[in-house]
Order: C-alpha cells, then sequence, then structure tokens
C-alpha cells in the first residue's frame, strides 16, 4: 500500500476505534497531553502551514489550535462545559459517529467470521 493510502487510513481508523468494546477516551486525551503540550502543537500547525500553501487550511488549523487551547484553559479552570450550545452540531456528529458504527459492526463481524469458518 502508497505511504499516503496508509496515513488516509490511519486517519479514517480513528474513528472506528472508539467502537471498540475496549474503548476509553480518557486514555486518548491524556496520551494526547503527555506527547503534545499546546506549545508543540503551535510549533507543528505552524510547520504544517509554511508546507501546506492553503488559507482555508491555515484557518483550519488556527480554529483547531484556538479550539485546543480553549478545552486546556476550560480543563485547567475546571468549568463546567454544560453551557455549551452545540447540540445541532453534536448531532451531525453523532450521525458521522453511527455511520462509522455500522461500518465497524460490519467489518468486525467479516473478521470473526473468517476466524470461525
Amino acid at each position: 500500500m502508497k505511504p499516503k493510502c496508509n496515513y488516509i487510513l490511519a486517519l479514517e481508523r480513528t474513528l472506528y476505534d472508539v467502537h471498540q468494546s475496549d474503548y476509553y477516551p480518557l486514555k486518548d486525551i491524556e496520551t494526547f497531553w503527555k506527547q503534545y503540550p499546546i506549545g508543540m502543537i503551535r510549533d507543528n500547525f505552524i510547520e504544517l502551514q509554511s508546507k501546506v500553501n492553503s488559507e482555508a487550511f491555515s484557518g483550519f488549523l488556527l480554529d483547531l489550535l484556538r479550539a485546543l487551547a480553549a478545552y486546556l484553559t476550560a480543563h485547567l479552570s475546571h468549568l463546567d462545559l454544560t453551557p455549551l450550545t452545540l447540540s445541532e452540531v453534536f448531532e451531525t456528529s453523532k450521525e458521522e459517529l453511527k455511520t462509522t458504527k455500522e461500518i465497524s459492526d460490519f467489518f468486525q463481524r467479516v473478521s470473526q467470521s473468517k476466524t470461525n469458518p
């Protein structure tokens, strides 16, 4: 498989992994923040932005960094996130996760049927 395909497959896989029975989101959150402090994230975004000369992508990176910094600040300040009015946005994301769950379940059944002839 081509290296670019491997990268795309890894990105897709992240949305399927959340449906595994042993998935624990706090582990991924902890691993991420231990590996990437906010300054390193910023530095990586700057490097990435310089390689991908796209205004739309640069805007996305800026928004993503702003959201990560906001989540980090909210966590450190022990802010209650329940006042956020994101239910409409979350509905779209829930639909996307529902689709990935269906695909994940399908591949789970296929892999089980191959091991149980």
